[in-house]
C-alpha cells in the first residue's frame, strides 16, 4: 500500500506508515498486518518473542481508548486473543479490518513527534512528551517547517522531556533531532510525500537508542504554490490605499445618519488635501464636493476607492472601478461575496469587506472624529481585522501619545492579505514598526515566514487563538494544533511579539516608540517603595530583564540621597519625602545617575502620588508633583530610554494631574505607563522585538 493510491484525508494503514517512515530511515518497529486471527499467530511465531496487537478498524482512531491494543502476548496466545478482540469490536458495530502485529520493546520515557499541514500555518511539525495522555500532558513545542538540525534540537529543548533526554539520554537526544528532521526537513517525509499528518507516539526512548512503536498518518491532496509577499511589490499596489493623493466615496449622502456621508465627513474635517468625488445617486454635492452620479461619471486612475454601498451591488462596483483604472478599494460593507474572487485578474486592490476605515496623519485621513486622531505625524503602523479595536488605538493611541504612520481596518482580508499589508510596512519609509490584531489564520505561513524576515518589528494581539490551526483531529499533532502552543511558537520563531490584550498592545507600542534599537537586557529601576520595587524586580525577570549591580561610580554619585529607609541597590528605593528639600528636586540626579552606570540600558522611574497627596493638600501637592515629574524627565540620560510611571490612587484629582503630565512627558520623549508592572514588561517586549531583528535575542 502506498499513499498514492488513497485518497485525501484517508488514513493509512500502520503497516504501511511504518513501511514508510523506515524507508525514510526514521527508526521504527516493524509491523505486519494480518487480517485474520490465524494470520496474527503466524506473524507473532515469526516474531518469535512476545508482541503487541493493535486493531485496524475503520473509525477507530485512539486504539487503546476503544480497546484495542493487546500487550505483551506469546505467540500461542495471539489467536484466541484476536478472536475475543474481533468478536468484542463486532459487537460494538466497529468495521474490523485486522490487526498489527509487532514485537514488544522495553519500556522507557515516551516522546510524541508529529507533523501536519495546517490551513493556516502551512506545514509544522510537533515534539513532546508522548503516550496516551499526549494531549492532558500538554508537554509540546511546534516549529514551522522545514527545519535543520539546528532547528529541531533547539525545538525539543523547548520540553521538558527534551531537559530529561539531555541530561540523562544524550545520545538519545541527538537521534531524535535527527528523526525531526528525518520527518520534517528540507527532505523529509512530510515534504517528500502525500502525507497531510503523521504521528509517531510513542517514540520509545533506550538507553542507546529510539524507535517509533505506533504510527498513524493521513494521506494529502495536491496543494497549489504560495509565495511569500515581496515588499516593494506590496508597496507599489498599496501605496494609493494608505497614503492616497485622490479618493471617491461609493455610496455617498448628504443625509449625516448615513455611513456614506460619514465617509466624506472625515476627510473634509480632517483636512484631506487631495481630490475628494462623491458618488451618489440622490446629491448633486456633499460637504462642498461635486458629486457624481455614476462610477463612469469618475476620472480614471483614482487612487483610491471606499466603497458603503449595498453587498448586493459591491461586486458590479468593484468590477467598474477595476475598468476605470482605480487602484485601490477599501469596502466598508458586510455579508459580500468573497471580494477576492471579483477582482481576481485585475490590477484593482481591495482592503476589506466588513471594516471601518482608515487613519493617516499623512494623507490627513480618519475613521473616526477629528478631535480624536493626532494631526501628529509618526512611524508606528496599526493594521486590524477588527474596526472596534483599530479605532480604540486611534482614540487611546492619541491620548497616551502614541503617533502612527497609519491605522487601517481590514475586515475580512478577502484580497489583500495581512502578510501583504506586513510587506507593505516593511517597505514604507515611514513605518517603523507594524503592529496587527489578527483573527484569521489563513494566512499564519506566510505572515510569519515574512516577520522572520523583516527588518522591522512586529507586534501582535490574536483573537481566536484558542482555535489557531484548525487541522482535523485525525491525530495528536492535529488535536494539539489547535492549543494556543502552535501561534506561541510561531510567533516566537518569528521574532513577532505576542500581546495578550489592548492594554500590552498599546504600552508596547508607546514604549517602542520612545526605546528604538532597544537590545539591552540592563535594567535601572528607581522610586519610591519596596514592594513595588520587588515585583517589578520578578516581572523584569520574567520578560528578559536583569537589574544589574551598579557599578562604583554610580554608587558614589547616589550616596548624597542616602536617607533612613532607602535603599540605593538597584532597585533604588527612595521614599518620596526624600526626593525633595524645599523647592529642590533629587529625582533628575537620581536618573542621570542610573543612566550613566555602564551596565544599565533602559529606565523605570515611579513616582506614589498618594503618598505626596498625604505630605500636601490640594494645589501644595500637584505643584510637588509638577517639580517631581519635571526634573526627572528633563535628566541627561544620554540616549538610555525611560518610562515613568506615575502611581495615582484613583481620585479625580490625581487621575487628571497624571493625564496632563503624560503629555508633558511625552514632549520630551518619555513614555507614561500606568503601572510599574505593564511598564516594565512593555519594556521586556520591546527589547525582545528590537533584539530578534539585530540577532542578538
Amino acid at each position: 500500500m502506498t499513499t498514492t493510491s488513497l485518497s485525501a484525508g484517508e488514513r493509512l494503514r500502520e503497516d504501511a506508515i511504518r513501511d514508510l517512515v523506515i524507508r525514510y530511515g526514521i527508526p521504527a518497529n516493524p509491523v505486519v498486518f494480518a487480517a485474520s486471527p490465524a494470520a496474527a499467530a503466524d506473524a507473532a511465531r515469526q516474531a518469535g518473542r512476545r508482541v503487541a496487537v493493535k486493531l485496524v478498524a475503520d473509525g477507530v482512531v485512539h486504539k487503546s481508548k476503544a480497546g484495542g491494543v493487546l500487550l505483551g502476548l506469546a505467540p500461542e496466545q495471539v489467536e484466541p486473543s484476536v478472536e475475543k478482540l474481533f468478536a468484542d469490536q463486532q459487537k460494538r458495530g466497529v468495521a474490523v479490518r485486522g490487526v498489527t502485529v509487532e514485537p514488544m520493546i522495553e519500556p522507557g520515557p515516551e516522546v510524541v513527534v508529529g507533523a501536519l499541514h495546517d490551513p493556516g500555518f502551512g506545514p509544522i511539525v510537533m515534539v513532546g512528551s508522548g503516550g496516551v495522555d499526549v494531549e492532558i500532558l500538554g508537554d509540546v513545542a511546534f516549529a514551522m517547517a522545514p527545519l535543520d538540525s539546528r532547528a529541531a534540537t533547539e525545538l525539543i529543548d523547548r520540553t521538558r522531556i527534551g531537559a530529561v533526554l539531555r541530561r540523562r539520554f544524550p545520545a538519545a537526544h541527538t537521534q531524535l533531532a535527527d528523526l525531526l528532521v528525518r520527518i520534517a526537513g528540507v527532505d523529509g517525509l512530510l515534504l517528500s510525500e502525500p502525507v497531510d499528518q503523521v504521528d509517531l507516539n510513542p517514540v520509545v526512548v533506550g538507553k542507546d537508542s529510539i524507535v517509533a512503536v505506533d504510527a498513524r498518518a493521513v494521506a494529502r491532496g495536491e496543494d497549489a504554490p504560495v509565495a511569500t509577499p515581496d515588499p516593494a511589490t506590496a508597496f507599489e499596489q498599496l501605496r494609493p490605499a494608505i497614503y492616497p493623493q485622490s479618493v471617491t466615496v461609493l455610496g455617498a449622502s448628504a443625509d449625516p445618519a448615513k455611513m456614506g456621508h460619514r465617509a466624506v465627513r472625515t476627510l473634509v474635517d480632517q483636512g484631506f488635501e487631495g481630490a475628494i468625488h462623491p458618488v451618489s445617486r440622490s446629491a448633486t454635492e456633499i460637504l462642498g464636493h461635486q458629486a457624481v452620479a455614476t462610477i463612469d461619471d469618475l476620472p480614471d486612475g483614482l487612487d483610491r476607492a471606499v466603497i458603503a454601498l449595498p453587498a448586493k451591488a459591491v461586486p458590479d462596483a468593484l468590477r467598474e472601478l477595476a475598468r476605470k483604472g482605480t487602484k485601490t478599494a477599501h469596502v466598508y460593507t458586510a455579508d459580500t461575496t468573497d471580494l477576492g474572487e471579483v477582482v481576481a485578474g485585475t490590477p484593482l486592490r481591495v482592503l476589506g469587506p466588513n471594516c471601518i476605515g482608515h487613519y493617516t496623519p499623512y494623507s490627513r485621513m480618519t475613521m473616526i472624529g477629528r478631535s480624536a486622531s493626532s494631526e501628529e505625524q509618526g512611524s508606528i503602523a496599526f493594521i486590524s481585522q477588527s474596526g472596534t479595536y483599530a479605532g480604540d488605538v486611534v482614540r487611546r493611541g492619541n491620548e497616551l501619545g502614541v503617533r502612527f504612520s497609519f491605522v487601517s481596518s481590514v475586515g475580512n482580508c478577502d484580497d489583500v492579505s495581512p502578510s501583504e499589508l506586513l510587506a507593505f510596512c516593511e517597505a514604507d519609509p515611514r513605518t517603523s514598526l507594524a503592529a496587527f490584531y489578527l483573527e484569521d489564520d489563513s494566512d499564519a505561513r506566510q505572515f510569519f515566514t515574512l516577520a522572520a524576515q523583516v527588518s522591522i518589528p512586529v507586534v501582535l494581539f490574536k483573537g481566536g487563538r484558542s482555535a489557531a490551526g484548525g487541522a482535523a483531529a485525525a491525530s495528536h499533532t492535529g488535536a494539539l494544533a489547535s492549543d494556543p502552543q502552535l501561534l506561541r511558537d510561531a510567533a516566537a520563531a518569528a521574532g513577532a511579539i505576542l500581546v495578550e490584550n489592548l492594554d500590552e498592545l498599546l504600552d508596547t507600542l508607546l514604549v517602542a516608540q520612545y526605546a528604538p534599537g532597544l537590545t539591552g537586557t540592563g535594567l535601572g529601576l528607581v522610586g519610591s517603595g519596596g514592594g513595588v520595587a520587588v515585583v517589578g524586580s520578578d516581572v523584569a525577570h520574567e520578560h528578559g530583564l536583569v537589574l544589574p549591580r551598579l557599578a562604583p561610580a554610580t554608587a558614589q554619585a547616589l550616596a548624597p540621597y542616602d536617607a533612613p529607609g532607602s535603599s540605593l541597590s538597584n532597585p533604588v528605593d527612595i521614599p518620596v519625602w526624600s526626593l525633595f528639600d524645599g523647592s529642590r528636586s533629587f529625582t533628575g540626579a537620581l536618573v542621570r545617575a542610573l543612566a550613566a552606570d555602564p551596565g544599565i540600558d533602559c529606565l523605570c522611574a515611579y513616582l506614589d502620588l498618594g503618598t505626596v497627596y498625604d505630605l500636601k493638600d490640594g494645589k501644595e501637592a500637584a505643584d510637588l508633583v509638577d517639580l517631581l515629574t519635571e526634573d526627572l524627565i528633563d535628566a541627561d540620560r544620554n540616549g538610555v530610554p525611560l518610562t515613568l510611571v506615575l502611581r495615582s490612587s484613583g481620585s479625580a484629582e490625581q487621575d487628571e494631574l497624571v493625564r496632563r503630565l503624560r503629555g508633558v512627558a511625552a514632549a520630551r520623549g518619555v513614555a507614561v505607563v500606568d503601572s510599574v508592572e505593564r511598564a516594565i514588561a512593555a519594556l521586556g517586549r520591546t527589547r525582545a522585538a528590537y533584539a530578534f531583528r539585530d540577532g542578538t535575542r
